[in-house]
């Protein structure tokens, strides 16, 4: 064995073909075990080291040889999501939020409720519904909604099994746009998800001399503060961090090509910078990787953007300050109307799939 030649037809088809589970598959922050059981499933056979903390992380560890450099990549496995907080005496569930969601996107969406006894289905309702009580003014947030399963009572809903602590899941179906597009629940992160359960079957196939040490990270709770990613960094201790996750794709109507970020189908993004509002928390990637990625695209052909955001952040921005320091990067899948219906393009995953593989194997 030495390196693999990647096959973009059948990268695309098995991304078209496991983006359907993967993203239906459901995992808000701290209830990711759906999906790590997904995963497990998709790794089986892999000859690998697999172990899976108390937070859900699960870490794939390769001993490659070809440094003595450790290298992490993660790609985070959570899910923005609800948590019901109060369930009324009408049955009537409210929540708080699980991660960053703008009120806009609870308007009549179809929920399931993760609870002991399975998932529940339900719909956010506006406490303005439109008759008889019209809402003409934005939400403020998450107050202004509850979740309608159907019960009489607060009896019924803890006969049906929904508690307060139950997480909540808001449901996308995945569907094909177009030629090249898709759209589903939680593409950020599960299409992230995917390239990373590609590069370790891909791995598991190449020479362990044309790899370095090589720890897949699935990080648990990501969008709450990228918590796993701080536990398994300060565990793994690696030398250096891939962070998988998407980039906002900015080519919509009304928006001015003077404030993209990045946009479907021109290619994979590469990480120079991104920050939370506070400004505390954030990456500026490590020049060396950032060079690294850009000639792996110009020697292959290949497409790429630049990511330059000031707002949001990734595994990345927290795992650089641990374990005494971690030169870090990332590479995203341009996506449109994140933490909402998702959209990104299938030559996009491609492309970044073909850079990743190609800068863990250079």
């Amino acid at each position: 064995m030495s390196k693999v030649t990647i096959d973009r037809q059948q990268v695309e088809k098995d991304f078209r073909e496991m983006i359907v589970a993967l993203s239906d598959a459901k995992g808000p922050s701290g209830f990711e075990t759906e999906v790590v059981e997904l995963i497990k499933g998709y790794l089986n056979g892999i000859d690998a080291q697999i172990e899976e903390d108390f937070i859900h992380n699960l870490t794939v560890h390769m001993k490659g040889t070809k440094n003595s450099k450790k290298l992490l990549v993660s790609a985070h496995t959570d899910e923005i999501g609800l948590i019901i907080r109060k369930i009324d005496d009408r049955g009537f569930l409210w929540f708080e939020t699980l991660g960053g969601i703008a009120p806009q996107q609870f308007f009549g969406k179809h929920v399931v409720i993760l609870t002991d006894k399975g998932h529940v289905d339900g719909i956010v309702q506006s406490i303005h519904p439109g008759r008889p009580d019209r809402c003409t003014t934005m939400p403020a947030g998450a107050g202004e909604f509850y979740i309608e399963i159907g019960a009489e009572s607060k009896e019924e809903a803890y006969r049906l099994g929904v508690e307060e602590g139950n997480a909540v899941s808001i449901d996308y179906p995945v569907i094909s746009l177009g030629e090249h597009r898709i759209g589903g629940k939680a593409l950020d992160d599960r299409a992230l998800v995917f390239l990373l359960i590609e590069l370790i079957r891909y791995l598991d196939k190449t020479d362990v001399t044309e790899y370095p040490d090589f720890y897949g990270l699935f990080s648990s709770q990501e969008e709450v503060g990228a918590r796993g990613a701080i536990i398994a960094a300060n565990r793994i201790l690696p030398d250096e961090a891939i962070a998988l996750d998407m980039s906002l794709a900015c080519d919509i109507p009304k928006v001015s090509d003077s404030t993209y970020i990045n946009e479907l189908g021109k290619g994979a993004s590469i990480k120079i910078m991104d920050k939370l509002s506070t400004g505390i928390v954030g990456v500026i990637s490590d020049a060396d990787i950032v060079r690294k990625m850009k000639n792996i695209c110009r020697d292959r052909g290949l497409d790429y953007q630049i990511e330059a955001y000031a707002a949001g952040a990734t595994d990345a921005s927290l795992i650089q300050t641990q374990a005494g320091g971690v030169r870090c990067g990332g590479i995203q899948i341009p996506m449109r109307y994140v933490h909402s219906y998702e959209v990104c393009d299938v030559r996009d995953v491609v492309d970044c799939f073909e850079l990743l593989y190609n800068y863990v194997v250079s």
